[in-house]
């Protein structure tokens, strides 16, 4: 497993969550082909074929979204460690105005 920064793991989640979005759509709406036959008696007849495997298509998504969950679960992990070395008066900052 290659070790990213939080950076490029930002950057990977944000891609994923395009794809996911993606497969998305294939799952809810572009599963299937329909074509309309026309009869000599003026019959419509509709077939509708299926482009691809909503269950392969949802296993994906799921994937994805599982990687995702532990993606963020790592970087709030990293984020929890780290530790900024920075100077601050708290109550000064948050104070009223006068």
């Amino acid at each position: 497993m290659d070790k990213l920064t939080v950076n490029q793991l930002l950057v990977l989640m944000k891609e994923v969550r395009s794809r996911c979005n993606d497969l998305r759509s294939i799952r809810s709406s572009c599963t299937t082909r329909e074509r309309t036959y026309f009869g000599l008696n003026q019959e419509n007849r509709k077939e509708v074929e299926p482009q691809y495997d909503v269950k392969a298509v949802d296993k994906k998504v799921t994937s994805l979204e599982n990687w995702l969950y532990k993606a963020d679960a790592a970087i709030k992990q990293s984020n929890a460690q780290t530790v900024v070395d920075v100077e601050v008066d708290v109550d000064d900052l948050l104070k009223p105005l006068e």
